[in-house]
């Protein structure tokens, strides 16, 4: 069992790719949501079971996240659904590297040979002035565009991938949790906006920042976890995040009644994310708590 009858939550402090294969039983999770760790772009620990550590994103980091989406594939229950959050990543300059390395693609490509289903991605837009400042990018900028149009490009969005495991799905979810139709209309346009998607509605990264930190850490807007939970689980089904982080995705689990499993390997995101988890179960989340 992977929770016990009346536990709630509980996160695994370690790598989970070993503990899908090794620990966890199989088809035991209701749902899946979660941002895999972006290889190069941000830092998480110095191990070298970390896949955000790796600039080798043709060989390195496809056969971590192989791996990876085996285990997952393996614990999903049939016909139900992983949604992962994935942007795309520029590429090196530092390493003569130029444009954008397909990090979509990659994750669709391996979630499909590892056996699940892919049946469609959702593109979240970002605003190009907030992205430009927040990432100092000339290709966005007003100097790079009145520089020379030949090198400006657009904003990079966000995308949720969804999968679904293949098998029939034994419990419908059909939660009354799970928006109007009126609702179903908008989140089915099949693009969700940066006006509509606060993206500054996250949980405060500050709790979890290591004192050797280089790099900002980037939680999934709790808006978007919101809708999506609702959407493909059922009040009290375990969802699972195999990349915790602070937390985000079980904190906003926890609030909507569901139950919550997930994996953390760095010591400060795994003691921030039981705060949050504790935090939701009891209502107790201060307004410091969020940013936005």
């Amino acid at each position: 069992m992977l929770l016990k009858q009346n536990e709630k939550y509980r996160i695994h402090q370690g790598d989970c790719i070993e503990h899908m294969w090794k620990s966890m039983p199989e088809k035991c999770v209701d749902m899946s949501i979660f941002s895999p760790p972006f290889p190069s772009l941000y830092a998480y620990t110095d191990r070298e079971d970390d896949i955000g550590n790796s600039e080798d994103l043709k060989d390195e980091a496809r056969l971590h996240l192989g791996w990876f989406y085996r285990g997952l594939t393996r614990i999903l229950k049939p016909g139900r659904v992983a949604m992962v959050h994935v942007m795309q990543i520029p590429r090196m300059k530092r390493s003569g590297g130029a444009g954008l390395f397909d990090f979509r693609g990659l994750n669709i490509r391996l979630g499909e040979k590892a056996g699940l289903i892919y049946e469609t991605d959702l593109p979240i837009t970002k605003n190009p002035q907030s992205q430009a400042i927040r990432t100092k990018s000339r290709e966005l900028s007003f100097t790079g565009y009145e520089a020379d149009r030949a090198k400006a490009r657009f904003a990079l969005n966000d995308y949720i991938i969804k999968f679904r495991a293949s098998g029939n799905n034994a419990v419908p979810i059909t939660s009354k949790d799970g928006g109007t139709r009126d609702d179903w209309i908008m989140w089915a346009e099949g693009v969700w906006t940066w006006k509509d998607i606060k993206e500054t509605r996250t949980l405060n990264v500050r709790r979890g920042r290591g004192k050797n930190d280089t790099k900002h850490i980037c939680p999934l807007q709790l808006d978007v976890i919101n809708r999506l939970v609702r959407l493909y689980s059922n009040p009290g089904e375990i969802i699972f995040s195999p990349f915790v982080g602070i937390g985000s995705e079980l904190y906003e689990a926890l609030r909507l009644g569901r139950r919550a499993y997930g994996c953390e390997i760095k010591d400060e995101y795994y003691k921030a994310a039981n705060e949050y988890c504790d935090e939701a179960i009891n209502n107790t989340v201060a307004p410091k708590t969020l940013l936005g």
